[in-house]
């Protein structure tokens, strides 16, 4: 009688939380719109005086300073950069243990704007943090519909996908996170495929 071997999966880390930057511009040609300005001698003239207090928050929370919290609490009440400001709080909440602020932050966000992207991505690491896996994958699939060129988001639901033994599919994503990382050590990845496809045989 042959000899049953299991094989251990030692999953490394998921990736992070992603806070949200300064939005970049659009630019109006790839929807179909003429610019009117050309790109190369156009110039962006800032108002004189403050900074919108998501700027500030940004710029605190860049260099750890605690004050970034109350800054993106100001920018919330003064509707500035609302849905993104929700989504830092909830990196820091997250940061601080505090899973529940995290979750409140991020559904906050999301009822707003449905399709924010770094909001599906966080709620679904603050799920895979509590190992509520079927949650994760939920939001770690709509991440990866909106922003299909963003590597991590395939990664860490190939992972969320080993804890639900779906191997296959846990297999198929983590070789579109190879795929989409082309100047990335993904040997982890690689090594990860390998196991995940002896253990499908």
């Amino acid at each position: 009688m042959g000899k049953v071997i299991k094989l251990a999966v030692h999953a490394p880390e998921k990736f992070g939380l992603k806070k949200v930057r300064k939005r970049k511009r659009i630019n109006l040609e790839d929807y179909g719109q003429l610019n009117l300005f050309n790109q190369d001698t156009a110039k962006v003239l800032s108002l004189p005086g403050r900074r919108n207090f998501f700027e500030e928050a940004i710029e605190l929370d860049e260099s750890n300073n605690p004050e970034a919290e109350r800054y993106y609490l100001l920018a919330v009440e003064n509707e500035e950069s609302v849905e993104d400001a929700l989504c830092n709080l909830a990196i820091l909440k997250s940061s601080q243990d505090n899973a529940i602020a995290a979750v409140d932050f991020l559904t906050q966000c999301l009822q707003r704007s449905p399709r924010h992207f770094e909001a599906h991505y966080n709620l679904a690491n603050v799920y895979s943090d509590l190992s509520d896996f079927e949650l994760a994958k939920v939001h770690y699939e709509l991440a990866s519909q909106i922003a299909p060129e963003f590597p991590n988001s395939f990664y860490n639901l190939g992972l969320v996908l080993i804890s639900l033994k779906e191997y296959e599919r846990a297999i198929e994503c983590i070789n579109h996170y190879v795929s989409l990382s082309p100047d990335t050590d993904t040997s982890t990845a690689k090594e990860l495929i390998t196991t995940l496809n002896a253990m499908a045989k």
